[in-house]
């Protein structure tokens, strides 16, 4: 039905508004197969983000349900229940097939935990080269069976997780949405062998009580942003399961992951085989691979400017190689100047983990352009005050990494995907 409506002429986007779900599979799939753009939607985004991206993106179609359907109320006329994917008596059109390297298969927005989110394309070629690498790296076969809590409306969700499954034909379990105590009595079932997620959701995952057995477990990946190396050796010590940890982005792909032989606390791995990195004077990752994406959609301003002169992507992390293994320092806008001093918020939220009453921290630094030095903010979960955390901080950390500004929450603010929201948290530590 998706390819007798769209044609075979040229690729069309077609949108996706649908929890994690078969009917999401059912949907991407017919897209794919088609020979278009699947544009899956973050279900969070309020009625006026998803009109936005309605109409920045202009979706041939946008499939969802009965549920979700209120929420693009203004294009009655390009929305198409799910339901009518499953009429089979309808005949199937022509399917448009072009090369693996320019055929788009899945358009997603990058995260916004910095500032505006952008369209990242991904071909097919794309997909399978992060899949075939990272299969060679963590021994991923058709044996693993997998659950996805990730939304699938980002990268990390829909290319290592679903497509992932799809290619080595794993069985596959999917969440509409994470929860650390569902989560951990699946894993516990001894029906997932291979699990991955945020470094946040493994934090999360530490605070529920119980006795948990993931002995059947044989993986856990971490990614989108750095894990503490506090909250590894927590998680090894509870449940017997050495965290791996890789490193990407929506427009990089995978850039580094550690090994099944390897694994090092702090450091998301070597780099991948078939990557190039390089860090500049200032220690900015560089990188090219076959996995990078081929520039933002609609958009050759902002691709251009994210490259060098000889092609590098950049990154806008800050890293360290040391004997082959990357170790990184923040984002280039967290780095925090003080006291003559450039500090990680990295750096300084793992030095803080090592407080017993910490479930959760995070750094922001604060610029002033007429202060000599940046503000450090520290916002924290747990059972402590801010007065036994800066007891704590005059003990144990360099005069320089103490914390200005202590914000005492319920819950570190995130965007979907699980990487902590900066822009929100910033304009918290203003207040």
């Amino acid at each position: 039905m998706v390819s007798k409506k769209l044609g075979a002429d040229e690729q069309k986007v077609v949108g996706l508004l649908l929890p994690n779900s078969i009917d999401f599979v059912i949907s991407y799939l017919a897209i794919v197969h088609a020979g278009h753009i699947a544009l899956p939607l973050d279900l969070s985004f309020k009625r006026l983000e998803l009109e936005a991206i309605a109409h920045q993106m202009s979706p041939e179609l946008i499939i969802t349900d009965n549920v979700y359907k209120s929420c693009l109320s203004n294009n009655p006329t390009r929305l198409i229940m799910v339901d009518e994917l499953f009429d089979y008596n309808r005949l199937t059109g022509e399917l448009l097939r072009i090369s693996p390297e320019k055929q788009i298969a899945s358009l997603t927005f990058t995260s916004g935990t910095t500032g505006v989110p952008k369209a990242a394309p991904y071909t097919h070629a794309n997909h399978i080269w992060n899949i075939k690498t990272c299969s060679e790296v963590w021994n991923w076969t058709p044996k693993d069976t997998l659950l996805i809590s990730l939304p699938l409306s980002h990268w990390y969700g829909i290319v290592m997780g679903l497509s992932g499954a799809l290619y080595h034909g794993n069985t596959l379990y999917l969440q509409d949405w994470f929860d650390a105590k569902k989560t951990l009595k699946l894993l516990a079932s001894g029906k997932i062998s291979f699990f991955t997620h945020v470094s946040s959701v493994y934090g999360k995952l530490l605070q529920m009580e119980g006795d948990y057995d993931l002995s059947k477990l044989r993986l856990c990946v971490s990614g989108a942003s750095p894990l503490s190396p506090v909250v590894w050796q927590k998680f090894k010590d509870r449940f017997g399961v050495e965290i791996t940890e890789c490193y990407g982005s929506s427009e990089t792909g995978r850039i580094a992951g550690n090994t099944m032989s390897s694994r090092v606390p702090g450091s998301p791995g070597r780099v991948l085989p078939g990557v190039k990195l390089k860090l500049d004077s200032l220690g900015n990752v560089l990188v090219k691979s076959p996995g990078i994406f081929p520039g933002y959609f609609n958009n050759n301003q902002a691709t251009l400017e994210g490259l060098t002169d000889d092609g590098y992507w950049k990154t806008s992390d800050i890293g360290e190689l040391d004997n082959g293994q990357l170790y990184l320092r923040g984002r280039k806008q967290e780095i925090i100047k003080k006291s003559g001093y450039t500090i990680s918020p990295r750096d300084v939220e793992w030095a803080i983990y090592h407080c017993p009453d910490i479930d959760e921290v995070h750094i922001v630094g604060i610029q002033d352009s007429n202060q000599p030095n940046d503000k450090i903010v520290c916002f924290i979960v747990g059972n402590i005050s801010k007065n036994e955390l800066q007891a704590y901080c005059r003990a144990n950390l360099p005069h320089a990494w103490r914390p200005d500004k202590i914000v005492v929450i319920k819950e570190i603010p995130c965007v979907r995907s699980g990487k902590p929201q900066l822009v929100a948290l910033k304009n918290m530590a203003a207040v």
